[in-house]
């Protein structure tokens, strides 16, 4: 998918939140008795004097001059609309002492507000007393359940119409002039305190239709608790935002064949932690968009934020998260027969296949299978497809007594529409006695992170030449490169892989499916095999969950960094002193042995350095930018885990999968 939004990492524009004004004017009526003690002496014309609502009200009012050019606003109140008004002395703001506590007030079909029943009225005291005035939106009925407890608590889950949107956009008044019945003319100024995010979304050229648009946000707060007498007295603390993140349901506002228009109240928060991974996912025509939202996109109180997206026919550039445990790459035991489904291919839309590998959700036709390359003679005969669509089931035998790897492609006629690593090995992943616990990592919020004991595709672990290597990676890549001989060469067990030079056309994510036996160099700046103006930062998933571009098998993943720093790198506390001896690699204790299985060069394809260094990739970007930090790099004289050691997302370097 392609996400237009004027600039890679999607800034939106920040509108500020701005007083809409209520004016309060005086209505005497007469015979009704207020509840203060009566004195005579202080009425006006001997009544109490009565607060009375009315006029037209502007409901949303997020921009200002000073922030935005653009003002956001829907105009008007709808018939219904309820805000809850406190009465306090002049001189203070605890609502336990309010004169008069959350008296409900409704617009109508007049657009006038007015009392919900005699009940709800507000009078001035009657001894002229100075008073002044808080409200919010929407009413709630909590805060009179005691004098203390003056919360409001939203969940912001369902918002798939305008009403329900509404009724999340909470705005508060807190008054600062002073107010009696001499003075009765009272203004008050809301302002909005959760954040909006309003899209425009359109139809790019042979893009769906809109007119069906559902939008949804992924990994956002679920809940908040406003808490009244805080937002009153200027207290920290006044929006608690739960914890929990969840999937909200956006509201379409005015959809077209072309263009629409959607809006979503959420919960102020940052990127980080239960928030981190947020995504956008647009469903319309029958297909499915996904945009992950960068982290640094932080949501503030009282602003809304301006996004574009322009949906097109998808070459994905973004990948989707994997949650039902399909996997890239599948662990045989050799001799064994391995069968997986070829449905892993329609995890995502969209592969430059659409129109004959599927329609909407339904897999059509028939498959063919083919080994691409092996390093050694790992799989016996040809692997088989079984049944054809959606039950289509792919089957690879492997060889008795030959642990290697090989590369398996699904086809449809000629064309390859997936690929999966085979990797063949006695290994038992399983076997908690074979993972390494890195317990220096004590500044990675606590967490740990699990190793396997040996590289992706290794046969054997351990240090020395030539043992433990296991397979390269190009930074982002699904699809593994041997760790023998040069591209073009046939590998001991057949096949072969090539090099070509990135392009508009070969540094795409689409190119990479179809060819996923050729290593993209790329010997300029950016250095980087995907080409373009900017780097694509998510594709081994460094701000959420594991990537269907992953190369780890089911339950493992690739490394990735909490932070730019050595110490919430994943590989805190490997330095040079901490390892023992030099022997064409390290050895950080039991399972921890990491091999000198050098790398494939960015500019060729070529291996080089084999037993002089190790260099491992990590699922997280160095400053978004142009290069890929690897955090773990190292030599016979030095040990490197921190942001200042990176590669250039071009090379093949290894890969050390951890738990997910």
């Amino acid at each position: 998918m392609k996400v237009h939004s004027g600039r890679t990492g999607v800034t939106p524009s920040r509108l500020g939140n701005v007083g809409v004004r209520l004016w309060f004017f005086l209505l005497c009526v007469m015979g009704l008795v207020c509840s203060c003690s009566r004195n005579d002496d202080l009425l006006v014309n001997g009544e109490p004097v009565e607060t009375a609502f009315a006029g037209s009200f502007v409901k949303e009012g997020w921009g200002d001059a000073e922030r935005a050019a653009t003002r956001v606003s829907d105009g008007t109140w709808t018939k219904g609309d309820a805000v809850g008004v406190y009465m306090l002395p002049s001189s203070s703001y605890d609502l336990a002492g309010a004169v008069w506590k959350n008296r409900k007030q409704v617009i109508d079909a007049n657009n006038k507000m007015t009392p919900d029943g005699i009940a709800n009225k507000l009078y001035y005291p009657l001894n002229g007393s100075d008073v002044r005035f808080v409200a919010y939106y929407p009413y709630a009925t909590s805060p009179t359940k005691t004098d203390s407890l003056n919360k409001v608590s939203f969940d912001f889950a369902d918002q798939g119409t305008k009403e329900k949107k509404e009724a999340k956009d909470f705005m508060f008044h807190r008054g600062t002039e002073d107010y009696s019945k001499a003075y009765p003319n009272a203004s008050l100024g809301f302002h909005h305190k959760f954040s909006k995010i309003l899209m425009t979304v359109k139809r790019g050229t042979g893009g769906p239709s809109l007119s069906d648009l559902t939008v949804t946000l992924g990994g956002m707060p679920q809940s908040a608790t406003v808490d009244l007498d805080k937002l009153a007295q200027q207290q920290s603390g006044d929006i608690a935002v739960g914890t929990q993140a969840a999937t909200i349901t956006a509201a379409t506002l005015s959809s077209s064949e072309t263009t629409a228009t959607v809006e979503a109240i959420v919960a102020p928060h940052t990127g980080t932690g239960n928030f981190a991974g947020r995504t956008f996912t647009f469903n319309a025509g029958g297909e499915e968009k996904i945009y992950e939202l960068p982290d640094d996109v932080e949501f503030e109180s009282g602003y809304a934020y301006h996004f574009t997206f322009t949906l097109v026919p998808v070459t994905p550039q973004l990948p989707t998260q994997v949650s039902d445990g399909m996997t890239n790459c599948y662990m045989v035991v050799p001799g064994d027969t391995k069968s997986f489904k070829v449905s892993r291919a329609y995890t995502h839309t969209g592969t430059g296949f659409t129109t004959t590998l599927h329609v909407g959700s339904e897999y059509t036709g028939s498959f063919t299978a083919a080994v691409v390359w092996e390093d050694a003679d790992v799989i016996n005969g040809t692997p088989t497809v079984s049944g054809s669509g959606n039950a289509a089931v792919v089957s690879v035998k492997t060889n008795s007594g030959t642990q290697g790897n090989a590369v398996v492609a699904i086809k449809k006629g000629s064309d390859i529409v997936w690929s999966y690593h085979i990797w063949v090995t006695d290994y038992d992943a399983t076997d908690e006695s074979k993972w390494y616990t890195n317990t220096y990592n004590t500044n990675n919020n606590g967490s740990s992170f699990v190793f396997m004991d040996r590289n992706l595709g290794a046969t054997q672990a351990g240090t020395g030449y030539g043992k433990g290597t296991g397979l390269f990676y190009q930074w982002g890549r699904k699809d593994p490169f041997p760790a023998t001989l040069a591209p073009g060469a046939t590998q001991p067990g057949g096949g072969t892989f090539t090099a070509t030079t990135t392009s508009s056309s070969k540094g795409t994510i689409t190119y990479t499916l179809q060819y996923p036996n050729t290593f993209i160099t790329a010997s300029s700046s950016p250095y980087d095999w995907y080409y373009g103006s900017s780097r694509n930062d998510t594709l081994w998933g460094h701000s959420g969950l594991k990537t269907i571009y992953d190369p780890c098998p089911s339950g493992w993943r690739v490394p990735k960094n909490s932070g730019m720093s050595s110490s919430t790198s994943p590989w805190y506390g490997f330095t040079k002193s901490n390892s023992g001896s030099w022997s064409y690699g390290y050895n950080w204790g039991a399972n921890a042995v990491y091999p000198a299985a050098g790398n494939r060069l960015n500019s060729s394809g070529s291996i080089a350095d084999v037993g002089a260094n190790g260099r491992f990739w990590s699922a997280s970007p160095y400053r978004n930018g142009s290069y890929i930090t690897s955090y773990l790099g190292f030599d016979s004289n030095s040990v490197n885990v921190d942001s200042n050691y990176f590669y250039s997302r071009a090379y093949g370097l290894s890969v050390r999968c951890v738990r997910e």
